[in-house]
């Protein structure tokens, strides 16, 4: 039990730390583009702090729920609520120290933060971007990429596909009733 506390101290993400500050930069950089230097600058120091401390423990989190039964109890665990909950912080020490009307960005943020986290859901299943006794190096990982991309992508597109079929099916199975009464 005492390790379980431990695990994100131990596990710390530094993969994950070091592609959400990577992301992050970049999407700060396009959004803040129109912004006064000082405020850029003020911005981007809260947000390297905040996502090289935060980011890393926060995907040790996800990395332990794995392990969470029922599965959908771990999915929800690593898909919503701890990324939900990072960004409930992200956004309070923002709101704190920026105070701006940041509607639109919060939007944004959280659709953002559900595909990314289930982004990081197929990936972690699939072996990429752990650390401690199951990780790999980082260059294994990111060779992985492209094809987990790409399944990321297929897979909701291929369960859409054979729904519809099975729907298409289903409508022209007669109905049991209407035969009878013919």
């Amino acid at each position: 039990m005492r390790n379980a506390w431990l695990f994100p101290l131990t596990h710390w993400n530094w993969k994950a730390a070091l592609m959400t500050a990577v992301c992050r930069a970049g999407a700060c950089m396009a959004a803040l583009g129109h912004s006064p230097v000082h405020a850029r600058e003020h911005f981007g120091a809260v947000e390297a702090a905040y996502v090289l401390l935060t980011a890393g423990i926060f995907s040790a989190w996800q990395q332990q729920a794995l392990d969470i039964r029922p599965r959908r109890l771990s999915w929800a665990t690593v898909v919503l609520a701890i990324p939900l909950g990072s960004l409930a912080v992200d956004s309070a020490l923002h709101l704190w120290l920026d105070r701006g009307n940041m509607r639109a960005l919060g939007i944004g943020a959280l659709i953002a933060t559900v595909i990314s986290a289930m982004f990081h859901w197929h990936i972690m299943q699939n072996g990429a971007m752990l650390v401690g006794e199951k990780g790999r190096a980082l260059a294994d990982d990111m060779k992985q990429m492209p094809r987990l991309i790409a399944t990321f992508v297929w897979y909701p597109i291929r369960w859409i596909a054979a729904s519809t079929r099975l729907a298409k099916i289903g409508n022209n199975v007669p109905d049991p009733e209407v035969e009878i009464a013919a």
